[in-house]
């Protein structure tokens, strides 16, 4: 799916978390399910504290394990860009920068702008 970038973005944490299936961590909170980032729990493991997608985690208590790997590495966005998806995430596409192939981060959904498949570039 590619996608044109509608509204800068650049809030991306500067050490962001990265987990490993099996890794356990500690549930600090859970994101409003009815806000605008829903399904997503802040933990914290040895070294690292950071917003991790439910989906990824088995909850227990205030405990988690990650069900696989995850790394919040994000994108800075510009208008005007354009993007390649990989895959969808509450509200969070996993994409590569046309003009950066291979490097792969995650971009908000709603700074992005679906393009129809023959303005793809």
């Amino acid at each position: 799916m590619h996608y044109k970038v509608m509204k800068n973005y650049s809030d991306n944490p500067s050490k962001p978390i990265r987990v490993l299936a099996g890794e356990e961590l500690v549930v600090i909170e859970e994101s409003n399910p009815e806000g605008d980032w829903p399904n997503w729990v802040l933990c914290k493991g040895t070294n690292k504290q950071g917003w991790v997608p439910k989906q990824l985690l088995r909850i227990v208590g205030s405990s988690a394990t990650m069900l696989s790997d995850y790394h919040a590495i994000e994108h800075s966005l510009i208008v005007g860009e354009t993007v390649v998806a990989q895959s969808e995430l509450n509200g969070w596409v996993w994409a590569e920068k046309t003009a950066a192939p291979g490097q792969f981060a995650w971009a908000p959904i709603n700074h992005l702008e679906r393009l129809p498949t023959s303005h793809r570039g």
